[in-house]
C-alpha cells in the first residue's frame, strides 16, 4: 500500500500500451460477471457491467499503478513515455477502474494492473490512437515490441516526471 503523498512527484503517472475495442470490452464485462458469481458486488461492479462506451470515453489497460487512490480522479496531461516532450494538455477523468481487468472497484491499487476508463469533455484526442488497439480479453499483451506507451498524469507533477524519465533514458 502506497499513498500518493508517499510517492515522489516524478513517479506520479499511470502508463499504458493498449486500449480495448468495444468487442474486447464486451468480453471483459462477460468475464467479470462469470468471475464475480458468488462474490459480494457493489456500485462499481454494477456500473462496469452495465457500461456502454460513449464517443468521449476509452478503456485502456494500465500497467502497475504508482499509488493507491480513489476514483473518480482528474488528470490533465497525456504524454509519450519514450518522448515526454510530445504531450497533450487536456482535462479528463478516470471514472472506472477494474482491478486486474476483472474486479471493478472505486479505487486504484498500487502496483496492480487495471482496466481504466477515461472520460473526456468532448471527443477522444488523436494521441490515444498511438496505443495498440486490442480486440480480445487476453491478459498477455499482443502489442508489438516497439509499441508506443502513453503516460497519464496531472500537470503539477509533469515537469518532475519528464526530468525523471530523461534521467532513466540516459545511457
Amino acid at each position: 500500500m502506497r499513498t500518493e503523498e508517499q510517492c515522489k512527484p516524478s513517479e506520479r503517472f499511470l502508463f499504458a500500451e493498449e486500449y480495448f475495442s468495444d468487442k474486447a470490452i464486451a468480453i471483459w464485462q462477460s468475464e467479470c460477471v462469470k468471475r464475480c458469481t458468488g462474490k459480494q458486488k457493489g456500485k462499481a461492479y454494477d456500473r462496469f457491467v452495465r457500461w456502454t462506451r460513449r464517443e468521449n470515453e476509452i478503456a485502456v489497460f494500465m500497467l502497475y499503478a504508482y499509488a493507491d487512490f480513489d476514483i473518480p480522479k482528474k488528470f490533465d496531461v497525456i504524454f509519450d513515455l519514450a518522448n515526454p516532450n510530445e504531450f497533450l494538455k487536456i482535462d479528463y477523468q478516470l471514472t472506472q477502474a477494474v482491478h486486474e481487468a476483472w474486479f471493478p472497484l472505486d479505487n486504484v491499487g498500487h502496483g496492480h494492473k487495471h482496466l481504466c476508463i477515461f472520460s473526456f469533455e468532448e471527443s477522444l484526442p488523436d494521441m490515444l490512437r498511438m496505443l495498440h488497439k486490442t480486440d480480445t480479453n487476453c491478459s498477455i499483451s499482443k502489442s508489438p515490441k516497439d509499441q508506443k506507451m502513453l503516460g497519464f498524469c496531472h500537470s503539477k507533477d509533469f515537469d518532475e516526471i519528464k526530468a525523471g524519465i530523461g534521467k532513466e533514458l540516459l545511457p
